[in-house]
């Protein structure tokens, strides 16, 4: 890599996004999944539906602060490759920051984001590994979810954007066209 990078990978639910970027993350990647911060609270606190908003909100301070944390200290004797993952929803200024970021470091910022078609997402969701880091894991889920969030997906350009229709794509194809994107940067 001639530069530090910022890669954002995006989407709705089960189209992909952690495993892309733990595939990434075997490629000179630092993993910091959106997952990461939810499942740390999951098994150790316990949320009243009522309560629910300040605690969705006490977790967004607590991304910015670490994201705070990284520009102060992120590693400057080599170049890094920082892999975030989100649905992008709760946290509509993710993509500020992120770009803000990747600036600050002096990193090319690098926004993936993946799409499918809603019938192959209800498959896709059903995996049992989908379980067990707390996503949505059932048709049901995912319809309500969709439905929920219908017209709110961010619509955005950016000259370093890629999107992938992962629908008809095996997770190699859909890998080998992220490389090809992030080879452009290096």
């Amino acid at each position: 890599m001639k530069h530090n990078q910022v890669v954002l990978i995006h989407g709705m639910p089960a189209t992909g996004k952690y495993t892309m970027a733990k595939r990434l993350q075997d490629k000179d990647g630092i993993l910091l999944d959106n997952h990461y911060f939810h499942d740390m609270f999951a098994n150790s606190t316990e949320v009243p539906k009522s309560e629910l908003k300040q605690y969705w909100s006490a977790v967004g301070r607590l991304k910015k602060q670490f994201i705070d944390i990284l520009r102060q200290f992120y590693p400057k004797s080599r170049k890094v490759r920082y892999l975030f993952t989100s649905v992008m929803l709760k946290d509509e200024d993710l993509l500020e920051r992120l770009e803000k970021f990747a600036t600050d470091i002096q990193a090319d910022f690098i926004p993936i984001e993946l799409t499918a078609q809603p019938d192959v997402l209800k498959e896709r969701c059903k995996a049992e590994a989908r379980k067990a880091r707390h996503k949505i894991s059932n048709a049901k889920s995912l319809a309500k979810f969709l439905k929920e969030y219908e017209g709110r997906w961010p619509d955005y350009t950016h000259p370093n954007k890629l999107s992938v229709d992962t629908s008809l794509l095996t997770e190699d194809e859909t890998f080998a066209k992220i490389l090809r994107h992030l080879k452009k940067f290096n």
